[in-house]
């Protein structure tokens, strides 16, 4: 054997110590999806993995967002609330109007407001 065959053949041993270490992450990786994915899990373990911070990340972020969102929605319903009680009044107070003008009554009234205006 000469020299660089030794060397390509730690190197090849070196390499198959790498996949199968690579391999062992994945598989923890993986698990660590799933069981954040089912709920066995509440937050995503704190590494040097910086997709792992990232997601710890993102949920914070959406958890805050959704606490944004229930307060929107909240103030959007009252708000609803508030302009249907309005549209109500609307329609009563048109319907006043309408009750007020029409007739000989309503006419006598027109008339007055028109001599008083003058």
């Amino acid at each position: 054997m000469s020299a660089g065959e030794t060397g390509r053949e730690g190197g090849a041993e070196r390499g198959d110590a790498r996949v199968e270490e690579l391999l062992r992450v994945n598989a923890e990786l993986a698990a660590e999806l799933r069981a954040l994915r089912q709920g066995r899990a509440d937050a995503p373990r704190a590494g040097r993995v910086p997709a792992a911070r990232g997601v710890a990340r993102l949920r914070t972020e959406r958890d805050q967002l959704a606490a944004r969102l229930e307060e929107s929605e909240a103030a959007l319903a009252a708000t609803q609330a508030d302009r249907d009680r309005l549209e109500r009044q609307n329609r009563e107070l048109a319907a006043e109007v309408a009750r007020l003008s029409s007739g000989l009554a309503g006419l006598l009234r027109r008339a007055r407001g028109r001599l008083l205006s003058r």
